[in-house]
């Protein structure tokens, strides 16, 4: 099944765009991320992260600042492959 996947981020304002192959919406959650990070690798950290910023990567949040914006099926390549 293809998915659009769409990654925010709002630090830098991007908004990213990706049709994944994947037979599940997690998949393609989890193939969209690492996407979306290799062409936008994040900044080197310049300093040494707080007490805080740790926790909050702790419990599933990267330090990238990508968030998943939307994710839908992509039924506009369904269209054109059935034609």
């Amino acid at each position: 099944m293809r998915w659009r996947v769409e990654f925010y981020n709002e630090r830098q304002g991007i908004l990213a765009r990706y049709g994944i192959e994947a037979p599940l919406p997690a998949a393609a959650v989890l193939l969209g991320r690492s996407a979306v990070l290799a062409e936008h690798p994040p900044a080197p950290a310049r300093r040494r992260l707080s007490l805080f910023e740790r926790a909050k990567r702790a419990g599933g949040h990267d330090g990238s600042g990508w968030v998943l914006y939307r994710i839908a099926k992509d039924t506009e390549s369904e269209a054109t492959a059935s034609v």
